[in-house]
């Protein structure tokens, strides 16, 4: 690999802190949306329990009628303003994704959409396989589509579940049986946190590997690298 294509794939400072920032936000968010429970329906406060969810929306409600932004807990404030930090570092990325600093363009986050970069997504995919299989990945000068397709992936749900998030904050009933459409964005809103928790699993795991074959590919992405 030549040296200007090494130095093409390299990840401006911006992009490194957003992603410091970024990844902790997300991070966090998902284990209070593990804690918080599901607002009951008026009159099932008696056989109510504890429930882990996913971070579908908030506490139980106190009988108020209402269907609409439901009463907020303390976990639920948390969860709330946590959306909107992450809803300001998604514009921040947006802003970058449309300019040319290294690895911040959205030609980056979505090679698929480019023939050139699902050859080289396709490409590294194969490549990427086969150190799967012997547990030994290669360099990551060699999985760079994969890894910027995995935080376009990861942005795009993030998007999604706010988008979702703040449909059934709004529409969620405590006083009767949800109705369809509230019940068919919850399974979305459900799906997408469920393959998130999946994605940076692998994502994880993957960088954990990478590290232990001397890879050191976390100061590739650390703010101060």
């Amino acid at each position: 690999m030549s040296e200007t294509t090494t130095q093409d794939q390299g990840y401006a400072k911006p992009i490194r802190i957003f992603h410091s920032i970024f990844a902790l936000c997300m991070m966090t968010q998902l284990a209070v949306g593990e804690l918080m429970d599901v607002p009951e329906v008026e009159g099932d406060h008696d056989e109510a329990s504890i429930s882990w969810v996913v971070p579908a929306i908030a506490h139980e409600s106190q009988g108020m009628a209402q269907t609409g932004p439901v009463e907020e807990s303390l976990g639920f404030e948390v969860h709330e303003y946590l959306g909107l930090t992450i809803a300001g570092l998604l514009i921040i990325r947006i802003l970058l994704a449309m300019t040319n600093l290294p690895g911040a363009n959205w030609r980056h986050l979505f090679p698929w959409l480019f023939a050139a970069g699902r050859k080289q997504l396709g490409d590294e995919i194969k490549l990427q396989m086969a150190g799967w299989k012997s547990m030994k990945l290669a360099p990551p000068e060699d999985g760079e589509a994969v890894a910027r397709s995995v935080h376009g992936l990861i942005i795009l749900s993030a998007i999604v579940m706010g988008v979702t998030g703040t449909f059934l904050y709004f529409n969620w009933s405590q006083v009767a049986e949800q109705t369809a459409m509230v019940e068919f964005v919850a399974e979305i809103h459900e799906t997408v946190v469920n393959g998130l928790l999946a994605l940076l699993a692998a994502h994880i795991f993957a960088v954990i590997l990478h590290q232990r074959q001397g890879h050191n590919i976390i100061a590739r992405i650390k703010p101060g690298a």
